[in-house]
């Protein structure tokens, strides 16, 4: 018995995805485990994009002012 657990992103975090060329205008992501997975929610297409630091890399990143 496999219990997936999906952890939906933020509209931000997709926008920045489809922003970087990571999913389509047509995809969704979300968190599978450690894994960002993308779907196109018409066909149930699913593909990994990579692992979850791809988001949280991204969001600890700051513009430091001297």
């Amino acid at each position: 018995m496999t219990t997936q657990m999906r952890q939906a992103l933020s509209e931000v975090q997709l926008s920045n995805l489809r922003q970087r060329g990571l999913i389509t205008s047509t995809e969704i992501a979300f968190f599978a485990g450690d894994l960002l997975i993308a779907e196109n929610p018409v066909t149930s297409e699913k593909r990994v994009v990579g692992q979850s630091s791809l988001i949280v890399e991204n969001q600890n990143r700051r513009v430091l002012k001297g």
